[in-house]
């Protein structure tokens, strides 16, 4: 399972806690965003708009090398952009 990258984790936590509201801390379930991430063969994960402040997708963007995922940064889109 790919893990993220000790380079780029702590921009992500910090990236992620400022933009979700969820009750849930991340370090739950960031293995089974990771897992399918892995599975599905997918280089991004999406929160849905009714768990952010900004009330749309947001979109956390990785590039995988060497087994790690290294966070690239954010993409934001609302459901009337065609994205769901």
């Amino acid at each position: 399972m790919s893990m993220i990258s000790p380079d780029s984790v702590e921009i992500f936590y910090r990236t992620y806690d400022s933009l979700v509201k969820d009750s849930l801390p991340l370090a739950l379930f960031l293995n089974q965003i990771t897992a399918k991430m892995d599975e599905e063969n997918r280089d991004y994960f999406v929160i849905p708009a009714k768990k952010t402040g900004r009330k749309k997708d947001i979109c956390f963007q990785f590039e995988r090398k060497d087994n790690e995922l290294v966070f690239k940064g954010i993409h934001t889109r609302r459901k009337s952009d065609g994205i769901s």
